[in-house]
């Protein structure tokens, strides 16, 4: 005898779990005193939601829900639970998501029209590395100018910029050619013993060798291949060579700057130039560049919607 142990749902009885939780959490509002409900993907990007609406939305309350339960009945985040609220979102009740390629791609009904706000870039994660791309001054009152980030994310971005072109174009072509597990892995770089010399040369150049592996191989392959429809399509959705990196995986991105950060401040522990301040990481996570670029203000404008929204109905 076969015993399936994992239970099966019908449709009606995911869309009726699903309103009724939303039903509850904007219930809950009133005895929170909150004006909307927010659920994100999980408690770390409360960091950056929460920072940007308060800042711009200081009368209002936000109550975030960083996890919920599954029809299942464990506790569970994620982008994927957000959506399941999809069809019950309205001006008390939104989801905040990374838009991970869901804006490159244009994802229908993932704007806020629909009471949905998305990051613009892959993650919050790349909105924090802005912070280190142009608040040079922060860093240097953290006493981590050793990098000169700016010019680091630059190359970066201009040195991964033909492979996530190559990315787009085979998503349409062949999918599993370059699926985007493999590119995160590329992404995932060393940070060796010399990793902070010459602006972070030793991984840039890891980067290049990589790129350039993996450009040739895609070039033989196809031939025929034209991903310059790709590329003007990005320059139209505000990517290019020089902002790349903040349309690839933040993670990774994350990781990297941190940890050269980490890696730039034992070296200045080592020194007599070092003097107590705060840690890289909150440099970085202090503040966000509220005004600075397009993708930020895109997330700002469509709050401002949203919240238009509730103005009007209340």
């Amino acid at each position: 005898m076969n015993i399936d142990s994992k239970p099966r749902y019908s449709d009606e009885e995911k869309y009726n779990f699903y309103k009724l939780a939303a039903k509850r959490f904007k219930a809950e509002l009133k005895l929170q005193r909150a004006d909307v409900a927010i659920h994100l993907e999980n408690k770390n990007d409360e960091l950056f939601w929460g920072k940007l609406l308060r800042h711009f939305f200081p009368d209002k309350k936000f109550r975030f829900i960083t996890a919920s339960r599954s029809l299942g009945g464990n506790i569970t985040c994620g982008c994927t639970q957000c959506l399941h609220y999809k069809d019950f979102l309205d001006n008390k009740f939104w989801i905040a998501i990374d838009s991970d390629y869901r804006y490159l791609n244009q994802q229908a009904d993932i704007d806020a029209q629909h009471f949905i706000l998305q990051t613009y870039t892959y993650s919050f994660e790349n909105h924090f590395c802005f912070t280190a791309n142009v608040n040079q001054a922060e860093m240097e009152a953290c006493g981590e100018l050793k990098i000169d980030f700016e010019e680091f994310l630059r190359d970066y971005s201009r040195i991964i910029y033909p492979l996530f072109v190559w990315q787009l174009y085979l998503q349409g072509v062949d999918p599993e050619a370059f699926p985007q597990r493999v590119f995160h892995r590329l992404l995932t770089l060393p940070i060796g013993s010399r990793a902070t010399e010459k602006n972070g040369a030793s991984i840039l150049q890891l980067l290049k060798e990589r790129v350039h592996k993996l450009e040739t191989h895609f070039r033989r392959k196809y031939p025929e291949a034209d991903p310059t429809w790709h590329e003007a399509r990005c320059q139209t959705l505000g990517v290019h060579r020089d902002n790349c990196y903040l349309f690839v995986r933040g993670h990774q991105l994350y990781d990297l700057v941190t940890n050269l950060g980490r890696r730039i401040r034992q070296e200045i522990k080592k020194g007599p130039e070092f003097r107590e301040t705060r840690n890289f990481e909150s440099c970085l996570t202090g503040h966000l560049c509220f005004g600075q670029y397009d993708e930020i203000r895109r997330i700002v404008d469509d709050a401002n919607q949203l919240l238009g929204s509730a103005r009007s109905a209340s």
